[in-house]
């Protein structure tokens, strides 16, 4: 058994756990190959990151910061915008939305002064923020294909009597889809705070700032999608292959996809 060595041992996603390695006695291999899906005669296609949409989002933050010590004079304050996560659903609701749920910190550095002279102190604090957002987008993220995970197609078998099922001898049929996520990239970001110095003592010295920011983030929803890189994109044509560019012409001729014979595949077990 593995030993537990504390719930922040890992950094990011870890492997499924096992308790034992099975043994393995044979292995063997085989193969088919497609095309692939939108290719059509010269046309290749390729695996890019397709922008979703360019989104502008604004998020109202108010916070207290605490200083260490008293401070006379705040000298310069540093501001920094940095996200924690940028996460994306496609809507169930709206199939023009995906559900936007960020998480971020505004990272300040602080230097003020407790005196006329003196030292100048250097304090840094994180002030966190978290959202979800309803965010529209103007290319269409890819189909979900959901893997039905409670459901295991059981093979069982009659026993050598005819009585019942063997109990030594079964199988099952199960399977698992994998979507491509939806990626965020920050692009750029502003804060336009307001600063409330509060809890002065008897020399004018405060030791408690309430900030009320608005923070502006500008960034892109990314998919990889597989995409047709020929004269035709989006069903339009170019003036110069008018005639090689029908579309449907080519969504008849076109082998299927490999999404659409997984799909084929996995009825075959559903009844």
């Amino acid at each position: 058994m593995k030993r537990n060595t504390g719930c922040n041992s890992n950094h990011g996603c870890p492997p499924q756990l096992s308790c034992d390695e099975a043994k393995t006695l044979r292995v063997d291999c085989d193969n088919d190959s497609y095309y692939p899906y939108g290719n059509y005669l010269q046309y290749p296609v390729a695996d890019i990151d397709v922008a979703l949409a360019e989104v502008e989002l604004q998020v109202e933050v108010e916070s207290d910061i605490e200083l260490p010590t008293a401070a006379r004079e705040i000298k310069q304050m540093r501001r920094n915008v940095s996200l924690t996560q940028c996460k994306a659903i496609r809507s169930a609701m709206d199939y023009d939305k995906v559900k936007l749920y960020i998480s971020g910190v505004v990272h300040k550095n602080i230097q003020y002064v407790e005196q006329c002279s003196g030292v100048l102190k250097d304090y840094s604090v994180d002030v966190p923020f978290t959202c979800s957002q309803a965010v529209k987008v103007y290319n269409y993220p890819d189909y979900e294909h959901l893997s039905q995970k409670n459901t295991v197609y059981e093979r069982r078998f009659i026993d050598k009597k005819g009585h019942g099922a063997d109990n030594c001898t079964s199988g099952a049929y199960t399977y698992e889809y994998y979507n491509e996520p939806i990626d965020c990239k920050l692009l750029a970001s502003f804060v336009n705070d307001l600063d409330l110095y509060k809890d002065f003592d008897n020399w004018g010295r405060f030791n408690r700032i309430t900030e009320k920011m608005e923070v502006g983030l500008f960034f892109k929803l990314l998919q990889k999608q597989q995409v047709n890189l020929g004269y035709c994109y989006g069903g339009k044509e170019e003036e110069s292959s008018s005639s090689s560019c029908d579309t449907g012409y080519k969504m008849a001729h076109q082998p299927k996809s490999m999404k659409d014979r997984m799909k084929e595949l996995m009825k075959r077990h559903e009844g």
